[in-house]
């Protein structure tokens, strides 16, 4: 086809490949080894493929097409890493009876005639109540409802929702006027790829409504956006930190607009209060209990044993959750607010932030963030979606261990980029496209020159337009 480069066939067609070859190896929980060298070469010829083949017009489209097919190729897959589909499938079957979801735990005597030898077997923490929000459980007790107890159906529905925030960013880049090559860091990147056609994660209904709803802000439909941002907290919580984010380019209005939706899905669902307790007590349990894979959290725990002989493995999470909440009001208060670039710009850096201050941080988790890096490409992030496949070599030891050396590889590089690029001002892969400019060091609105608090990727094309693009926006907030 003219106007497309060869090389980006050749690019799709090999990392397609690898693709085909994850289902040679059967449990991938048995062959890390084998693995972790199919996700780096993939995430390999992503980053080749960032830095090599130009994205404009019609490639876009191919980019877009090959992303499609690597996703469609794994749905039928077992999802090997994780059993997080098994327990959507049990929370429909439970709901379907006529229980709510949140009232007893798998475990629980009152569930006994519900088990069966195919599904209760592969659920995950049989003892807690399932932490999963109500709209996910609207989309589960759907899926089971049009297409039965399939794995492979509940995996579509959010490999189509993830592939469809991709289409979105697509969509938005376009809108915004900004280079779509960062589209690869997204569509070809095989953290988004595993995470969500392989395994099925249902993050991705977060994903797309928090997509969705900057897509309608932008559009001047902010009643409608803020209903599908209620439908993102709705779906994961973790949205919630985003708020004071969305209330002040969507007002008051809106924003009830978007209450009054939220309030819908929950008077449609949910909820008596002795299941509302539960669910209540299931996520002060995740808080408290649950650790993998995670940075700072480990860091502090190292300390307590090393330094004080003591055990803060269950303590630390509640006060890392009150700095979080400290950070997110302190970007959501200075952050300019002009237009919905600077919104995905600190919603990225409170997410950022929420993950590197969880005490678990499973790989789709980055996802929350790492769906903004088409708007800001930073090296750190995209190096972390990388590097959190390393995370999986846990499940090699039986029971789990998570080895040192990977966390050392994961995080040590990760944080020497973010502070790079926090101190330069710029993106490093934003230097690519030729666009970065050092934004740290203040705000001016003069001239279109967009400058904010945390080193957002300037356009020259954005510059030059950019009263038009603050047309209609609120004012920026003084800092």
């Amino acid at each position: 086809m003219r106007g497309i480069p060869g090389s980006i066939w050749v690019a799709g067609v090999a990392i397609e490949g690898l693709w085909i070859c994850t289902y040679i190896f059967g449990p991938l929980r048995e062959h890390t080894g084998a693995f972790l060298a199919l996700m780096l070469a993939s995430f390999a010829l992503c980053a080749w493929s960032f830095f090599r083949i130009p994205l404009a017009g019609r490639t876009a489209a191919v980019v877009l097409a090959f992303g499609f097919l690597f996703r469609m190729t794994l749905l039928a897959a077992s999802p090997w890493q994780s059993e997080d589909v098994y327990r959507y499938i049990w929370d429909a079957r439970v709901a379907h009876s006529g229980i709510a979801p949140y009232r007893y735990p798998p475990d629980a005597p009152e569930l006994e005639h519900l088990r069966d030898a195919k599904i209760y077997p592969m659920i995950n923490s049989k003892p807690y109540v399932t932490a999963y929000p109500p709209l996910s459980q609207i989309l589960f007790r759907i899926c089971r409802t049009v297409f039965g107890e399939s794995v492979t159906a509940m995996k579509a529905v959010f490999s189509l929702l993830e592939f469809a925030s991709v289409v979105l960013i697509w969509k938005l880049l376009e809108l915004l006027g900004t280079s779509l090559q960062p589209l690869f860091l997204v569509a070809w990147n095989p953290l988004f790829i595993f995470e969500f056609s392989h395994s099925g994660h249902s993050d991705s209904a977060m994903m797309f409504l928090i997509l969705l709803s900057v897509y309608l802000i932008r559009r001047s439909r902010r009643g409608w956006g803020m209903i599908s941002y209620a439908g993102a907290v709705l779906s994961k919580l973790h949205p919630a930190l985003l708020f004071p984010l969305f209330f002040r380019r969507s007002g008051w209005k809106a924003s009830l607009a978007g209450a009054a939706g939220g309030a819908l899905v929950l008077s449609a669902y949910l909820f008596n209060f002795s299941s509302a307790f539960g669910y209540v007590n299931s996520l002060k349990l995740y808080y408290r209990l649950f650790e993998f894979n995670a940075g700072i959290h480990y860091l502090l725990r190292f300390a307590g044993r090393s330094l004080f002989a003591e055990s803060w493995d269950k303590l630390t999470g509640p006060y890392l959750l009150i700095v979080l909440l400290a950070i997110a009001g302190a970007i959501a208060w200075r952050f300019p607010a002009r237009d919905e670039r600077d919104l995905l710009h600190a919603a990225f850096w409170i997410m950022t932030a929420d993950l590197c201050l969880s005490t678990t941080v499973h790989p789709w988790y980055l996802s929350w963030a790492a769906l903004m890096l088409p708007f800001f490409p930073y090296a750190f992030m995209f190096y972390w979606t990388g590097a959190a496949f390393l995370s999986y070599t846990a499940y090699s030891s039986h029971p789990v261990n998570e080895p040192t050396w990977a966390l050392l590889i994961e995080y040590l590089p990760m944080y020497a980029l973010m502070g790079y690029e926090i101190l330069t001002g710029s993106p490093l892969l934003g230097r690519k496209l030729g666009e970065s400019k050092k934004i740290l060091s203040g705000h001016s609105a003069q001239g279109g020159n967009r400058r904010g608090s945390a080193g957002a990727l300037v356009s020259v094309e954005e510059a030059q337009n950019g009263a038009d693009r603050h047309a209609g926006g609120s004012a920026p907030r003084s800092q």
